[in-house]
Order: C-alpha cells, then sequence, then structure tokens
C-alpha cells in the first residue's frame, strides 16, 4: 500500500504544481520547503496564510525578532471572532516566505482570512478541528504507527521518523506517503471545505498565470494529498482569489509579538510542536548538536534553581541519551531521548504523574518539579519583538497617551513596579481610576487593583492600584482592538459583548457596576434598559436580592457617581420598582417547612425591606401584607418566618409610622414570643438565623426574647440541640462581637455570674464545637450504658473521699 501511495503523490508532483505537505512549526519540513523552493526556483509561492494580509506582505519583512503573529478579528452584528496565525524561526510558511524573496518568486498566502467563520471557535488558525471521521481514523492510523515503532506518542512518533538526518528526497517520501494515509482520500470536514475550495481556485490562478512546475504550494499536510489534485477541477480567474467580509463587518489584522510559551504543546497549543527552545537548536544547528545542548540548558536551569549536580551527572545524561538513541534506532538523539536520559539520570524520587512527555498535552497536576523544570528548560523563554516600524492599530496609541496624560505609566524597565492611590473624590484621580477600570476590563495586564470599593454604595473612596511593566501588556492592547479603536470604546464593546451573553439578573448588576466604575454613562443606562425587560424574568429570589442590592445602592449614592445618578434616575427608579413587585411575587413561593435557612434568601429579604423602607410608593405598600402572610404561614421556610418577622420588626423600628404595622396590628416582638414557641425545636437555628438577619439590633434590645430563646434553648434534649448546632451558629454569626458580648453578659447574669470572668469564659471557649459536640455524644452512650446495667446512680454519687472511713486510704481496707 505505502509503494501505491507513493507513486500516487509523484504522478501528482509531476503532472502539477508541487504542492508540500508539512506539519506547522517543524524544524523538518522547514528544511524541505526550503530545498524545494530553491530547486525549482518558482514564480509562485502559495503558502497557507490569511489571504487578506497579502497587501500588507512587506510588514514581515521588517526586521522583527521571531516569534510574531498576524492577529485578525472581525467584529459584526452576526458574530466576532479573532484568531492567530503564529510564525517562529523554523516555521515551514516563515521558512517559505523568506526563500521565495531569495528566488525572487512572488508570495502569497492562499487560505481564508482568520476571521473567516470557517474559523469560528479556533483562537489559532493552524490548530486541528477535524471532523469525528476524521480524527477517529488520524487517531487509528497513528497508534498503528505508534504501536509498530514502539513509541509513545504522535510527537515521539514524528520525531523517529522525520527529524532525524535523510536526504531530502526521502523526507518528501515520507511525508507525502504519511500525509496521504492520514487523509485516506476522505472528503473534507465540514469547516474545511470552504478552505480547500479556496486554496483550490488560488493554485489554479497560479497554475494558469505560470507553469504548473513554476508553482510551490506549502499548506498543512492534511490538504495536501486534495490540494495536488483538486486544483484541475477550478476554472481559473483572472484575479488572485479574495474574500470580502460581511457588510458592515469591522474586520483587521496586525502583527503581535508572540512568544514560545503560546506555541507550545505542553502549553495546550494543538498544533504545536512541543519544546520550541528545542526544535529552534535543531533547525539552527542540526540533530547532531542540538541533543548536547539540551542537556547542558537542564543542568544550567537546575543548578540555577539551587540543585546539586555534579559534571558526573551531567557525563550520565549525556551516555544515557545517546544510548537510548541507539536503543531506539535512531542515528542522533531526538527530544524525547534527551528527556528520559536526563530523567533517567538525575531523578531520585517517585512518581505521582507519568511522564509529561509521554503523552501530548498539558502538563499534569502533580508533575515532578525536577521533570517541570525540565519540560521548561526545552521550551525556553522567548518573546518576540515587532519593528518600530511596524504599522500599530490606534487602540494602542490611545493607551499610550492616556497612560502618559495620567501619569499611569508603570516604567521603562520591565519588571518595574509602582503603586498609586486615588482619591475617588478628586476630579483627577476619578478620571485616573476610569482609565485603570478600563484597563482591567479589557484584561490588559500590570493593572490590578489591591484595595477599593467594591460598590457603587461602598464607604470606602479610595483605590490602590499596583502598576507593573510587563512584557506582553502590549500584545493583550493589540488583541483587545478588537473591541474598538479607543480605550473608551474597546472596554464599552467589551462589556456590550458580556451584557448580550449575561444568562442571569446578577451577571447584569455585575456589568452595571464595572460599568459605573469605568465611567461609561450610556453603557449604564443602556444596562438598565437591558435589567428592566429581564427583572419579571428572574426565577432565584437570591439572585434577584443581590442584583437590586446593587441598583439601590446606585440609587441612593449622591457622590462619586452623582452625575449618573442623576442621568439615570428614571430608569433606576422603575428598575427598583419592578424588583419590588418581582421580589414579593417570588417571596409568596418560596416554600418547604424544613428548609435550610439560605443567607442568599436572607440577603434578599434584606434588600428588599431597605428599598420598601426608603422608597415610598403604591408598590411598596404592599410589602407589610406580604411579610406577615409569609411570617405566619407554617409551609414557609422557617428561616424565611422568621426573616419576615425581622423585617416587619425593623421596620416599625426604623420608621414607627402606620405604613409599617403589622396589618393584624399584633406588635411585632410578640408575634416573634410566639414564633419562637411553636417552631419545631429541630429548626430553631433556621427561624432564629431569618430572624437575627433582618432584626439583629431589635432582637438585642428585646428583654423578654432573649429571657425566652434561653430558656428556650435550656430545654433542648441533647440530640435536639446537636441538629440544630449548626444553624444556631449561623444565627448568632449575625451578631458582631461587641453585641455578642452584650449577650454573653445578659446570659451571665441571667445564670448567677455576672462577672467579667464568666463573660469572658462564654466568648472563649477553648474547645472547638466538634470536639463539644463528640463529648456530648460520648457523655450520652455512657449515661445510657451505665443505666442499662443499674450503674446511673453511681455515676451521680461523688467519688469517696481517701481519708474518709472505707475510701482508699483508710488502713481497715488494706489486705
Amino acid at each position: 500500500m505505502s509503494t501505491s501511495v507513493a507513486r500516487i503523490a509523484r504522478a501528482a508532483e509531476a503532472a502539477g504544481p508541487h504542492v508540500v505537505g508539512v506539519r506547522h512549526h517543524s524544524p523538518a519540513c522547514a528544511r524541505l520547503v526550503r530545498e524545494t523552493i530553491r530547486r525549482v526556483r518558482p514564480r509562485h509561492v502559495l503558502i497557507e496564510g490569511p489571504c487578506d494580509f497579502n497587501p500588507r506582505l512587506d510588514e514581515l519583512r521588517l526586521d522583527h525578532q521571531l516569534p510574531i503573529a498576524v492577529f485578525s478579528y472581525l467584529h459584526s452584528d452576526a458574530f466576532r471572532h479573532a484568531a492567530w496565525a503564529p510564525f517562529c524561526e523554523y516555521s515551514p510558511e516563515w521558512i517559505a516566505l523568506e526563500t521565495a524573496r531569495e528566488v525572487d518568486a512572488e508570495a502569497r498566502f492562499c487560505d481564508l482570512p482568520s476571521w473567516h467563520e470557517c474559523f469560528r471557535d479556533l483562537r489559532n488558525r493552524y490548530a486541528d478541528r477535524r471532523g469525528d471521521d476524521h480524527r477517529r481514523h488520524a487517531e487509528s492510523y497513528v497508534d498503528q504507527l505508534c504501536a509498530r515503532f514502539s513509541v509513545d506518542d504522535s510527537d515521539s512518533l514524528w520525531d523517529h521518523l522525520f527529524e532525524q538526518p535523510m536526504p531530502t528526497d526521502e523526507l518528501g517520501r515520507r511525508l507525502a506517503t504519511y500525509f496521504e494515509h492520514l487523509r485516506d482520500h476522505r472528503p473534507p470536514a465540514e469547516t474545511d471545505e470552504p478552505r480547500e475550495r479556496f486554496m483550490a481556485q488560488a493554485v489554479a490562478w497560479a497554475v494558469a498565470d505560470a507553469a504548473p512546475e513554476s508553482v510551490v504550494v506549502v499548506c498543512g499536510g492534511y490538504h495536501a494529498p486534495v490540494l495536488a489534485r483538486a486544483w484541475r477541477e477550478h476554472e481559473p480567474d483572472s484575479d488572485f482569489p479574495s474574500v470580502e467580509p460581511p457588510p458592515g463587518a469591522d474586520c483587521h489584522s496586525y502583527l503581535v509579538p508572540y512568544s514560545y510559551k503560546r506555541l507550545d504543546a505542553f502549553a495546550g497549543y494543538q498544533s504545536g510542536m512541543p519544546s520550541p527552545a528545542f526544535y529552534e537548536e535543531l533547525w539552527r544547528t542540526g540533530p547532531e548538536v542540538a541533543g548536547s545542548r539540551a542537556v547542558e540548558w537542564v543542568v544550567g536551569r537546575l543548578r540555577a534553581k539551587k540543585q546539586r549536580l555534579s559534571t558526573a551527572d551531567l557525563i550520565a545524561a549525556d551516555a544515557m541519551t545517546r544510548g537510548l538513541a541507539r536503543l531506539r534506532g535512531r542515528t542522533q538523539p531526538c527530544r524525547v531521548d534527551v528527556l528520559d536520559g536526563l530523567a533517567g539520570a538525575l531523578l531520585k524520587d517517585g512518581l505521582d504523574a507519568p511522564m509529561p512527555w509521554a503523552r501530548r498535552g498539558a502538563l499534569m497536576p502533580h508533575t515532578h518539579p525536577l521533570l517541570v523544570e525540565m519540560v521548561k528548560a526545552l521550551s525556553g523563554d522567548r518573546r518576540g519583538r515587532l519593528d518600530p516600524r511596524t504599522p500599530q492599530p490606534p487602540l494602542l496609541v490611545n493607551v499610550q497617551q492616556i497612560l502618559d496624560e495620567l501619569d499611569l505609566s508603570p516604567g521603562e524597565r520591565v519588571g518595574a513596579e509602582r503603586r498609586v492611590e486615588l482619591d475617588l473624590l478628586d476630579p483627577f484621580d476619578r478620571r485616573r481610576s476610569r482609565a485603570l477600570h478600563r484597563l482591567a476590563i479589557l484584561r490588559i495586564p500590570g493593572f490590578d487593583r489591591l484595595t477599593g470599593p467594591e460598590q457603587a454604595g461602598d464607604v470606602v473612596l479610595h483605590e490602590t492600584w499596583r502598576l507593573r511593566r510587563v512584557l506582553h501588556a502590549e500584545v493583550a492592547v493589540i488583541e483587545a482592538s478588537s473591541w474598538g479603536p479607543t480605550l473608551a470604546a474597546a472596554c464599552a464593546g467589551r462589556l456590550e459583548n458580556r451584557l448580550a451573553e449575561a444568562e442571569s439578573l446578577g451577571e447584569q448588576a455585575d456589568l452595571l457596576t464595572a460599568s459605573v466604575f469605568a465611567g461609561l454613562d450610556a453603557l449604564a443606562e443602556r444596562c438598565l434598559e437591558v435589567v428592566s425587560r429581564c427583572i419579571d424574568r428572574e426565577p432565584a429570589f437570591g439572585e434577584l436580592g443581590r442584583a437590586t442590592r446593587r441598583f439601590f445602592d446606585l440609587w441612593r449614592h449622591d457622590g462619586v457617581f452623582a452625575d449618573l445618578r442623576r442621568a439615570a434616575l428614571p430608569s433606576l427608579q422603575d428598575v427598583l420598582d419592578r424588583c419590588v413587585d418581582r421580589g414579593l411575587w417570588l417571596l409568596e413561593g418560596l416554600h418547604g417547612g424544613a428548609a435550610p435557612a439560605d443567607p442568599l434568601d436572607l440577603e434578599a429579604l434584606a434588600t428588599l425591606r431597605d428599598v420598601v423602607s426608603k422608597r415610598s410608593t403604591t408598590r411598596s405598600q404592599n410589602a407589610p401584607a406580604v411579610f406577615s402572610r409569609r411570617a405566619l404561614d407554617p409551609e414557609a421556610p422557617p428561616a424565611i418566618r422568621g426573616g419576615c418577622l425581622g423585617a416587619l420588626w425593623s421596620l416599625q423600628d426604623g420608621s414607627p409610622t402606620p405604613a409599617w404595622s403589622t396589618p393584624s396590628g399584633e406588635p411585632p416582638e410578640r408575634l416573634a414570643l410566639r414564633g419562637l414557641r411553636t417552631v419545631r425545636r429541630d429548626l430553631l437555628g433556621e427561624f432564629l438565623a431569618g430572624l437575627f438577619a433582618l432584626a439583629r439590633e431589635a432582637s438585642l434590645r428585646s428583654e423578654p426574647l432573649l429571657e425566652a430563646l434561653d430558656a428556650t434553648l435550656a430545654e433542648l434534649e441533647d440530640e435536639t440541640f446537636l441538629v440544630a448546632l449548626p444553624a444556631l451558629r449561623l444565627a448568632f454569626s449575625y451578631f458582631p462581637p461587641l453585641e455578642r458580648e452584650v449577650l454573653a453578659r445578659f446570659v451571665s447574669a441571667r445564670h448567677g455570674d455576672p462577672s467579667a470572668a464568666g463573660v469572658r469564659d462564654l466568648l472563649r471557649v477553648s474547645t472547638s464545637p466538634v470536639d463539644f459536640a463528640a463529648g456530648s455524644r460520648l457523655d450520652a452512650r455512657v449515661a445510657e450504658v451505665a443505666q442499662r446495667y443499674g450503674l446511673s446512680d453511681s455515676l451521680d454519687d461523688p467519688a469517696p473521699d481517701a481519708s474518709e472511713p472505707g475510701g482508699p486510704g483508710d488502713p481497715e481496707t488494706l489486705p
């Protein structure tokens, strides 16, 4: 079968253009591309890459330091997408561009733009994405080869078959056979069909413009067998094929610095070659030298980490590496030989995870630290750098201007750091705060807020930011340019996108808060419009309460955000009224007579209480009736019953007007006492959690309630107390330390020990609740056993004194 496949490949090459199938970022494929172009000296070199960048290929010829990438994005009403096309020193596509210029050939990218919808959900245009049938066949074929050559995974197989020294002709034949079997004449996947059709059209155009033998095509090996034949099925156009973006879409492409970390398969890059620094050395010096250099890197890195490695260790690692290569039938050590040799010579401990290079993908948890450092040494830390003449997006220029104008630049040196203190009442500092919040929303690294208000209603009006000079901050700004040309526009675009994807009222409220801190008033009003349409669809009482708190804080805040409050006041009032209606309706629907206390529901109930107490409207007048019904409803969760009682009590306590009296006219304190007497004893903690969450201060001032509570707790059986204990702890956690001291003083005085020492004993219990509960269970079990055997009376009698007659010390009792 392999002989016939090779004949097919040679026949296709002889009858048409030279199609070179490659693996992206493979030094062997780069070598084959370079030798093929130099030998053929073609007129056209077509390269798999974004065709929309063809008019700007001169930008790739500037004095860049690789790796770099073409970053492309499209933003339309239908969808938005961004993707990268990365290049490093040994990428076959990059070598094709350089060698084409060397032989005066005309180079073009011949694939669809990275913003095309066929790349949707792909962050890297060279990442593998095949249909299930294609993936299953490819995995089966690769697994068979791995078993035949006794290697662990596809990366080791690739090194064994292709990255070893061999003549270029043999390498070409091997690759043609491999890729033909990998594709196996299968039709393209749905996402690949438009790409292969477009590339075939480009090949047909190049063949029509020059003789077939004057065209070299460099593409992914998966596409190569198809393109070698499919170009004949297309009528060439007079112009090179191109693609127009959708009407009204905003799409652009820019060069961005890249890094070996993002190229590394160990970091999750699907089409990446693992250990890019190793393959760079392989490309530069060849396999004869790369293995020894890699051993030196690892040993040097480990010594820098204070690991004791002797010259003997280095010699042992090098000898084991070369021995493993010979044992595995290789003329020169490849990457896995180097890593296995190092691990065998240096690793002294057992492993909690398999060798990272025994499988493809990111490092697993619990990987041995020594192996992690070995992988890092071969991955390298190279970062790209763009030539200063490279065109940059307007967002990058705008951000730099803003940082200079507001004195927010971290510094010129990489790693430089400074802290900035902002007073939000100062207009200039408020501008700086908004700029920093916008950078944080765009996820630009190096701008971290350490302290500051979390909500619009927080009393803290100071912020502390840490500014750091980070290498990849510029890359992040360029990538964020897909959201807009200025910092304000990009931030608004990103928040608009998140607003469209938000699935809950709480998420929408968070976005409103973010837009407020970023000073995006128009977007904040847009958030309120979306919120007002979604309130009636919110199914969760707790989530509604969390969102309502955000709106309420903004509505009553008249300081830093006063301008926005005035502009959006009608919308805010309408949103709050809708939240009250929806909240009361959801509150009526909470059922479950034995449901545990939910702190989120209690916070929502407190928020509802606060809103109706501050906004006296027709809608809020319904709240006391709803609270009363729920407080007396035996089907309501006990925490909700207690919370509604607390809401009524706190409303009357804070504003003793007829509007806030209970519908029955009965004082809330009396209702609370009745509830305390009637609630199931094992649910006492849930009831109190609701009561204290809403009426903590009123409860603390009510001696009748505290006396009744103390008596009720004293009457609880041990088993019932243990069941109620977690909820009781939650209930009393609503009291701050000073109020807990008031409670302790009351209990201590009631039980006859009003001293300060007695209060301290109640507040500072050395035994943990778990140990106390375990001790109580042990006491109960001992008492049960004693009663079973008639020993219960003796447990209650005091031990006899040693000096008493008949005691242990009485001489008469001694033998």
